[in-house]
């Protein structure tokens, strides 16, 4: 037998599982929500900050570069030197000098400084190092934008599943309520036992239904949870929705879609990558400074015997022949650069249909879901006219039927068509850019 303990723990433990308060979320809330979790948002920030840290890589450019380097040489065996005969003025027919320079053991350090005054790419790389952190920063709105998209679709689908969840309790209910005017008929000998077993099979016909739509809206939750980045056992409620009106939302410049500012500015970069390879065989010029001592001795007395030596200067380079490679690399640009404009003119062409097509498809669903919703009224105004002729004996209970299959259908219409409406109108805003 168990512990009255662990019955009572249970209890409790149940009761804080299903009693646990949801969490309420606004449309708003939610994109923010989802925005702020969603990974590969995160990804695409980090990817600005990748394009600023190169961006940084290439003013570092601008400073002088310091490098010091030492070495410690232990000769076992001197280098010879070959002295021809008369290099000094002596005979030539006498024997070559054969001669050891050096010492045993050679110790040398140095500093090195350089400075560049003529670096021929440097404005280039800044300016598309802006541009590709200006190309992050645009394909991070324009994931923004999709990814609220994203959002707002199961954030209404969540709407969508508890308005089916009231639906189907309110059929439940009527129901019961029609059971309940059979047996009262049945009891007054007005109605035959099969009726009553008809209606009573309604009843559990519809709290399966409801049972359904809680399971539907169980999914729907989390969906949501999954896409705003929360536990998926979290309970989660979405907020009411004002009532829509017949206006549209005022467009937009076409120019204001991130995915035309992305393009573009893929366009300025190759045009700068074009210019930066005519930069590169310009000549670059660099002031150069060098410090250093060396030792030199057959005994290692690192006390004595250093030898300073010093210089400065300016170091330039230039490419004198690369065997055309330069003009191939610049026709790859000039390729991809068609490439980019083509794609341009695709996507404004792409976004002048979606905007169209979604602006359409608003004003249908508008039209629709006004339709659906006069089609529900006259549908509940019928059906308690029917109930009353049901319950005076002047209705038989198939016919009744026919009319709450009228009102199903009608209630199911008017909320797709609600549904449908709010999807269209999250779609032509996206459109717009917004």
């Amino acid at each position: 037998m168990k512990s009255p303990f662990f019955t009572i723990f249970l209890f409790l433990s149940v009761s804080l599982a299903f009693g646990q308060t949801p969490r309420v979320l606004s449309l708003e809330e939610a994109i923010a929500l989802g925005q702020g979790n969603n990974l590969d948002l995160k990804n695409q920030a980090l990817q600005i900050q990748l394009a600023q840290s190169e961006r940084n890589k290439v003013d570092a450019r601008r400073s002088p570069v310091v490098s010091a380097n030492g070495e410690l040489r232990s000769n076992l065996v001197l280098p010879t030197t070959i002295i021809p005969a008369g290099a000094f003025g002596g005979p030539a027919t006498g024997e070559d000098q054969k001669l050891r320079f050096g010492t045993t053991f050679n110790i040398t350090g140095a500093v090195n400084v350089s400075y560049s005054l003529i670096d021929p790419t440097l404005r280039t790389d800044q300016l598309r190092a802006d541009g590709q952190r200006v190309l992050q920063e645009a394909t991070l709105e324009k994931q923004k934008i999709n990814y609220r998209l994203t959002v707002a679709e199961a954030w209404y689908d969540v709407f969508l599943k508890q308005e089916q969840l009231k639906l189907a309790e309110e059929k439940f209910k009527r129901a019961e309520s029609l059971l309940q005017i059979s047996q009262n008929r049945f009891n007054a000998g007005a109605l035959l036992a099969s009726e009553v077993q008809r209606s009573q099979l309604e009843v559990d016909n519809n709290r399966a239904a409801r049972d359904q739509a809680q399971n539907s809206l169980d999914l729907s939750r989390q969906n949501l949870a999954y896409r705003v980045g929360l536990p998926l056992d979290t309970p989660l409620q979405v907020g009411d929705i004002p009532p829509p009106t017949a206006e549209l939302p005022s467009p937009a410049n076409i120019g204001q879609r991130w995915e035309i500012k992305e393009e573009q500015q893929r366009l300025a970069i190759n045009l700068l990558d074009q210019q930066r390879i005519k930069e590169q065989y310009r000549p670059n010029l660099s002031a150069i400074a060098n410090g250093s001592v060396q030792h030199l001795s057959n005994n290692f007395a690192v006390w004595e015997k250093w030898f300073p030596a010093v210089y400065v200067g300016l170091q330039t380079s230039f490419t004198l022949f690369d065997g055309n490679l330069r003009n191939k690399n610049l026709d790859v640009l000039k390729l991809q650069n068609q490439v980019s404009k083509q794609n341009l003119e695709r996507i404004q062409q792409d976004i002048n249909y979606e905007m169209a097509s979604t602006q359409t498809a608003l004003k249908n669903a508008q039209v629709q879901m006004q339709s659906a919703q006069q089609n529900l009224t006259t549908a509940r105004k019928i059906l308690e006219l029917e109930k009353e002729r049901y319950a005076g004996g002047d209705l038989l209970f198939s016919e009744l039927l026919n009319t709450e299959f009228s009102l199903r259908e009608a209630e199911n219409n008017s909320l797709s068509a609600w549904y449908n409406y709010l999807v269209a109108k999250i779609r032509w805003e996206k459109a717009l850019g917004r």
